[in-house]
Formats: C-alpha cells, structure tokens, sequence
C-alpha cells in the first residue's frame, strides 16, 4: 500500500488594527501570484509554532509572537497531501519586508473576497470575513 507523506504547514493570521495581512505568492512555483496568509512547511525536528516564527522572520523580516489555533485543514495538491494549521499571531518585532512576496497587503476582512487566494486558504479567508 503506497502511503502518502503529509507536509505540514503553518500560516499565520495577522491583525493590525481592523486589518489582515495578506501575502501574494511571487510569479513561479505553485499558486503563482495569488493571496496566502504568511507561513511555510515544517521543517523537522521543529514544532509546528518554531516553523511559523522562522518563517515570518526569513519570508517578511518580522518576529511574531504565536498565539491560538485559529483553524486547521487539509488539502491535496497533485501527489502531496499538505496539513495546514493557521494560528492567531502578532507582531512583536520588526518592519515588513517583502523578501520573498510579490506584494503584501493588510486588508479590511471584508475586503478579502477581492483577493484571489490559494485553494488551501480560500476556506478561512472566508471564515476570516464573515467575522
């Protein structure tokens, strides 16, 4: 029986005021230029709040303090089967810098149906926008 490795990834929900952070994915790769919520895959032997500090500060130059588990999903693209866990987060350090990002944005809540979001993110963009 062939058993598919589950990648496990962590985002980052973002609040300023009355706005989200959001990250557009640059123009290569997969997702190419739509919207996520800032994050990135585990690496081992680190938890799953370790990866989503590392990977604010090497993708947006920030330090953020990870808070509760705002929603967790599942989703498949092509052969990979990626476990996605998105944690309330703020910053407590640093300027935002796009290293790695096409564009970043914070947005309104309700303003995050303008934005067209990777198929793993689209379930709690809305969730985030029928708050």
């Amino acid at each position: 029986m062939d058993q598919k490795k589950i990648t496990q990834v962590t985002a980052a929900i973002l609040r300023q005021d009355d706005k989200i952070l959001i990250c557009q994915r640059d123009n290569t790769g997969s997702c190419p230029l739509l919207w996520e919520f800032p994050g990135g895959k585990q690496e081992i032997g680190e938890s799953l709040e370790e990866c989503l500090v590392r990977e604010c500060q090497e993708e947006l130059g920030i330090t953020i303090q990870v808070g509760e588990v705002f929603a967790e999903s599942r989703y498949t693209y092509g052969e990979k089967e990626m476990c996605f866990t998105f944690f309330e987060s703020r910053i407590i350090e640093g300027e935002l810098q796009r290293i790695v990002h096409w564009d970043i944005r914070w947005v309104r809540a309700e303003e995050l149906g303008l934005y067209e979001f990777c198929p793993a993110d689209v379930e709690v963009a809305e969730r985030l926008r029928r708050l």
